[in-house]
């Protein structure tokens, strides 16, 4: 019986390393190559793009392994005509390097100083969605003098920054980390379909406006690496992201903008969590958006900043 339960195992491992380098044959074979550069940090190889002229404007995409710098294209076509707009893929992310680690939210914290003093060389306007909004916060706090305004968008609530790892969020990071069955879980978790659910239900307020190349990108994403990207992905499950930033709020005077999709569950309750945390800060809705406004209605995200930067000039 026990050999028999052994093989049984043995054939169904065999299975899912073999679907598992399949997904990896297709993703290798409809990737497309883009240009870009690589920043050698520390902790792996990170890919970014460069376009236009002016001062420097970095764009930070959200931290969900669906997410990569394409989440900036249609924003970067008009901010790149009066701006120097650098585009980063985050660790863990599309096609920058996704080690086998614990993912943290200091982790990110270190990766944007750094980029901006080894790459940008020079205080910057950064934009950034999300979970990685917290990212951007928490730098500023640190290094107060690297940003001269900073955008958050869509960030999420100063409640959900608060939940830690429990028990059983770290034994789910630890099954995700499996080499076969955890790689083959994410592959699931992150087909083709669960990319569309994503971004037609969570991240556009009207699906319609969704492009098959968007959903394209988001499947590669999250695949490219060879399924590495479970890593982040278990990281995530396990709350290793969350930190309190309401301790440093208001060590720095960067000027600090909010901006909402009007559509976005718990849009309002946020921004007034934000504006109790963050006195001076602005806060722009945008109607007829969620998530990620840059991809529903680029122009009035640019619109915005293009405002604020040349206001407070």
């Amino acid at each position: 019986m026990a050999k028999k339960k052994l093989k049984i195992t043995v054939s169904t491992l065999a299975v899912l390393y073999g679907i598992n380098n399949y997904i990896d044959s297709l993703v290798e074979t409809n990737n497309t190559k883009t240009n870009g550069k690589y920043f050698n940090w520390e902790y792996g190889k990170i890919f970014y793009k460069v376009a236009g002229e002016g001062k420097p404007v970095l764009l930070i995409h959200d931290l969900n392994v669906f997410s990569s710098e394409n989440e900036w294209t249609e924003l970067c076509a008009e901010l790149s005509k009066n701006y120097k707009v650098y585009l980063i893929d985050l660790l863990g992310c599309g096609r920058s390097d996704k080690p086998a680690l614990t993912y943290t939210n200091f982790l990110y914290v270190q990766l944007i100083t750094d980029f901006i003093k080894k790459i940008i060389k020079e205080p910057v306007i950064i934009a950034a969605t999300g979970m990685s909004s917290t990212f951007v916060l928490k730098a500023d706090s640190l290094e107060p003098n690297l940003m001269n305004k900073i955008f958050i968008i869509n960030p999420p609530s100063l409640q959900s920054l608060r939940k830690e790892a429990t028990r059983y969020s770290k034994l789910l990071e630890q099954f995700f980390n499996l080499p076969v069955i955890g790689k083959a879980c994410y592959y699931y978790a992150t087909r083709k379909e669960n990319a569309e659910y994503y971004l037609s239900e969570k991240c556009f307020f009207n699906p319609f406006q969704l492009r098959e190349a968007t959903v394209k990108s988001a499947y590669l994403a999250a695949h490219q690496g060879k399924g590495n990207g479970k890593h982040l992905y278990a990281s995530l499950k396990a709350n290793y992201l969350n930190v309190n930033i309401t301790n440093t709020a208001n060590e720095t005077h960067t000027a600090k903008i909010l901006i909402s999709g009007e559509e976005e569950p718990g849009a309002v309750e946020i921004a007034r969590e934000y504006q109790n945390l963050y006195e001076s800060i602005s806060i722009k809705m945008i109607k007829a958006t969620k998530k990620l406004p840059q991809l529903e209605a680029p122009e009035k995200v640019y619109s915005i900043i293009n405002e604020t930067v040349n206001e407070q000039c």
